[in-house]
């Protein structure tokens, strides 16, 4: 299984942020692009929320949409609650374990289920299982929505990986010692390869940055 986070490692991870500017845009474009395809939504989650970013950007796209936060962490939610408090009579919250979705009490008639640097923890067989548990959850017609990083293999990923941080240099790289890694995260093949197999099969990467990238999957309309 992913290896869970202690709370100090969550706070260290939200003081260290170094990418939170940069993924302003792609946040944006995936709220643009379900916007271009459903006109509106109604209900969604954002698992591993965080500090509620994600969240954030779909409660402003979508105004009378109403938002479900995800975390495992108590301290997450506690920065969330304070950043969406204009937001409160549009957010309920959930505190669980991303690996198991299916046991938590999510609704079922979702239009998209949102996610951010989270699932590049699991292996291949966990990811298979998420993307079928979270597609559980969607409406026909919902959206998967997945901005992570993936591994791109033994010669790229070293290389991007050095380019970004001369890029983004500083904090990031008190962030990478925070926050430690016991594998490679999935490639896109395998996330791919596990979406294809929850039955959601209408995928693009819609936005990359080094090997940071948005994945958007539509579950089919019937």
């Amino acid at each position: 299984m992913a290896r869970k986070w202690s709370e100090d490692e969550a706070a260290h991870w939200l003081n260290a942020d170094s990418q939170r500017e940069m993924l302003d845009l792609p946040r944006k474009i995936a709220a643009s692009i379900v916007s271009a395809d459903k006109g509106r939504v109604s209900k969604f989650i954002d698992i591993a929320s965080g500090p509620g970013t994600f969240l954030k950007v779909f409660l402003d796209y979508f105004p009378d949409s109403f938002g479900i936060w995800h975390d495992a962490s108590e301290s997450m939610r506690n920065v969330a609650q304070k950043e969406l408090a204009d937001y409160s009579n549009r957010v309920s919250w959930i505190v669980g374990d991303m690996s198991g979705v299916a046991s938590l009490d999510i609704p079922s008639d979702l239009d998209a289920v949102l996610t951010s640097r989270a699932t590049h923890h699991f292996s291949a067989e966990e990811l298979t299982v998420f993307y079928s548990d979270v597609a559980r959850l969607l409406r026909p017609g919902g959206w998967i929505i997945n901005l992570d990083h993936a591994y791109l293999g033994s010669n790229w990923d070293p290389v991007l990986r050095s380019a970004r941080k001369q890029l983004f240099p500083g904090r990031q790289a008190k962030s990478e010692a925070d926050h430690q890694h016991t594998r490679s995260a999935p490639g896109l093949s395998e996330h791919l390869a596990s979406l294809a197999s929850s039955g959601v099969k209408e995928v693009t990467t819609a936005w990359q940055t080094y090997y940071t990238f948005l994945i958007m999957a539509k579950k089919p309309n019937k």
